[in-house]
């Protein structure tokens, strides 16, 4: 399920509900998720499994560029 962009009140939400739109991808663009992460970097929660999704991405991304 997709948040809409207007609707997207990141201030409004609990950061368990934060860290599933991350998870799961439920951004419509990059505005939203930079607003998603730096909302839980403020509250300080759920650091280390921020981290390790934007581990797991960096680990992920070039073998999706791969040509064939």
């Amino acid at each position: 399920m997709k948040t809409q962009e207007k609707d997207l009140n990141v201030k409004g939400l609990c950061s368990r509900k934060l860290l599933d739109l991350l998870k799961n991808s439920e951004w419509q663009n990059q505005l939203q998720r930079s607003a998603i992460e730096m909302e839980l970097k403020q509250r300080r929660h759920y650091l280390e499994q921020m981290a390790e999704l934007s581990d797991r991405k960096r680990f992920v991304a070039p073998s999706t560029a791969t040509r064939h």
